[in-house]
């Protein structure tokens, strides 16, 4: 994957391009001092992001109280504080009714949702804006320097917020600005409205690929996903065309390789066809979980993730009461 061809896909280098076509968005450099607060080990919340004080908690009949553990100095506690950048964000959820999805130039925090006050990624407040990127192993890999070389600025990116069915998403393959393959992203589902709709959906795909994309996107081979209904459909995002950070979903690495554009038959529309021999739970839901998590029962697991979110509600009680 060459530099210029992850930059080409980095939301501001797209979305003025496309603005029409996709979903409403803003997005805002991120201040050095926050670059490197996301950056750093550990899960702390800005104080003006924690959205309530709890002194104590009851979870499964134990009683966590104070968090004050082992006579711990309050003196050494400091939260980080972003008034300015916050504020922005706070403006932005206000400007798109309260509600966004976030992400950064590349990646969506996908991976962290289970921790979310609301375990999706539908951010109503700071808090949940803060615990997604702080909790994402993907949005550490975009800002780690041993795996993105892109001399660039980083930005938070606030979509507004929208209920997307999953069995209405999928991602589309261009080679040598060809669209070769377009594959169901929800791949652990039988959806019966693809099967109903299939030509529909490669129609819609094929004219808003050859009438506002091919010939203004600056790649030859790349990747895009899209939101399908039948009364609409919207770009989600740009992506290279292979690589290892590149789920290809129902499509192995090597077929797309291989694929040639073919007049009148591409492109190529793989989606689960039945309900026999599917994935019985959506593994993307529980990707980037604990494993710990996944393992215990459900109200288990809901318990500890209300207990780690317990803790960083409370992580300014000590240091409001100095």
């Amino acid at each position: 994957m060459k530099i210029c061809e992850k930059s080409a896909c980095s939301f501001p280098n797209w979305y003025p391009i496309f603005k029409s076509v996709t979903f409403l968005a803003e997005y805002i450099s991120i201040p050095d001092e926050v670059l490197q607060y996301l950056k750093d080990d550990g899960v702390t919340i800005p104080r003006e992001a924690l959205i309530e004080k709890v002194k104590s908690t009851y979870i499964d009949d134990i009683t966590y109280t104070d968090w004050d553990s082992e006579g711990e100095d309050d003196d050494e506690v400091t939260l980080p504080t972003f008034p300015v950048f916050s504020n922005q964000l706070r403006n932005i959820m206000k400007k798109f009714g309260g509600s966004v999805f976030v992400k950064l130039n590349w990646s969506a925090p996908t991976d962290a949702a289970w921790i979310a006050t609301n375990n999706c990624l539908k951010c109503s407040n700071l808090q949940d804006i803060y615990l997604l990127l702080k909790s994402s192993d993907k949005i550490s890999q975009d800002l780690d320097a041993k795996y993105n070389k892109i001399p660039s600025k980083y930005f938070i990116v606030l979509k507004k917020w929208e209920d997307i069915h999953p069995g209405s998403e999928f991602r589309c393959f261009v080679s040598d600005k060809q669209l070769i393959a377009i594959t169901q992203r929800d791949t652990a589902e039988f959806h019966r409205h693809i099967i109903q709709s299939k030509c529909d959906i490669i129609n819609d795909i094929n004219t808003l690929f050859y009438g506002k994309i091919k010939d203004r996107f600056v790649l030859s081979n790349y990747s895009f996903d899209v939101v399908w209904n039948p009364l609409s459909i919207k770009i989600v995002d740009f992506n290279v065309f292979i690589s290892p950070e590149i789920d290809t979903y129902l499509f192995s690495i090597g077929e797309l390789q291989e694929m040639q554009y073919e007049e009148g038959i591409s492109p190529e529309f793989r989606y689960i066809g039945e309900e026999v021999g599917i994935q019985p739970v959506n593994l993307g839901r529980h990707f980037g979980m604990p494993k710990e998590f996944s393992e215990i029962s459900a109200d288990k697991s809901r318990s500890l993730i209300e207990l780690l979110q317990t803790q960083v509600q409370i992580q300014g009680n000590e240091e409001d009461e100095l």
